[in-house]
């Protein structure tokens, strides 16, 4: 018998998924996978994401050259060394499960079969970029699944995206206006930070009633707050896990760093488009944010 998945977080990349996956993971009611990003509907190399998954061949992921079956590689080391570290076997077993397995929907649904009798999900913000097709494919085996989309000021979002990656020294263009502006524009990010295209692609699947539409400053503000509304949501008890002081943590934040006025003019230009049509489909903090990108720009005109 294959398991059963509840619930999906799709995103947005850099808008406390990972705050999420910790706080869903302490709560009594809910099983999550051992790692928290799974990838399996992106796994396609068309997507611009990790697509470590991409080979159906356990051959051509254990030996490939392409770099989505190097990362594959790299991330299988990883992922066991730490769990032997442990000595967790359970985790060990899933693990080769995960990496080793033939991948097929009936794989990745056997992926939750430890989480029986709980509320059971995965968290992948590279969802967030799928496109139809795979997204109804999503609707077609998980037609009861509910979803969890966090939105984040996309200009906050780009710059703290930026921000991380030069932290784990994956970009070193953080002061090269060109650089950054290359980086901003690259498919990833485009789609990253394409909020209406996402709503229009996942609402076209799923009901209302079937996505929970948060925002990162909620967070912010208030997390229990935050963390409560997404348990309703999910239909859980949210007692035991809001008084816990952990869910004030903040998890896997980029180094802090002022953005400069060019990268802050060029990405108020760039997304305030976007914030408009995003203002009107969800309102909530994207009126702020909308608010936030004019003022950028109403000062840039009156030094002009």
């Amino acid at each position: 018998m294959v398991g059963k998945v509840d619930f999906l977080g799709i995103g947005a990349q850099k808008a406390a998924t990972s705050w999420l996956y910790d706080n869903l993971q302490r709560h009594p009611a809910v099983w999550l996978p051992p790692i928290k990003e799974l990838h399996y509907f992106d796994r396609s190399p068309d997507y611009p994401s990790p697509s470590y998954l991409a080979s159906s061949s356990l051959v051509h992921r254990l030996v490939g050259r392409e770099y989505f079956n190097r990362r594959f590689r790299k991330n299988l080391r990883f992922d066991l060394k730490a769990a032997f570290s442990h000595k967790d076997w359970k985790t060990i077993g899933w693990l080769l499960h995960y990496y080793l397995g033939t991948y097929s929907d009936r794989w990745y649904l056997s992926l939750f079969k430890p989480g029986k009798g709980k509320l059971r999900g995965e968290i992948t913000p590279s969802y967030s970029i799928l496109a139809l097709a795979d997204v109804q494919h999503i609707k077609d085996i998980l037609p009861d699944l509910k979803i969890i989309f966090i939105l984040r000021d996309p200009i906050d979002r780009a710059w703290s995206h930026m921000r991380f990656v030069a932290m784990l020294g994956m970009f070193d263009g953080i002061s090269d206006p060109a650089k950054c502006r290359r980086f901003i524009d690259a498919d990833d990010q485009a789609l990253r930070s394409d909020y209406v295209r996402t709503l229009e692609i996942w609402r076209s699947c799923f009901s209302e009633e079937q996505m929970y539409i948060g925002f990162f400053d909620d967070i912010g503000q208030d997390p229990k707050q935050a963390i409560t509304k997404i348990f309703d949501f999910l239909g859980l008890d949210s007692q035991c896990v809001t008084d816990d002081p952990a869910v004030n943590n903040r998890v896997n934040a980029a180094d802090e760093m002022a953005m400069p006025d060019e990268l802050k003019v060029y990405l108020a230009r760039k997304y305030y488009p976007e914030l408009q049509k995003l203002t009107a489909m969800v309102g909530g903090c994207a009126v702020s944010w909308l608010a936030h990108a004019e003022r950028i720009l109403s000062v840039t005109d009156s030094l002009l």
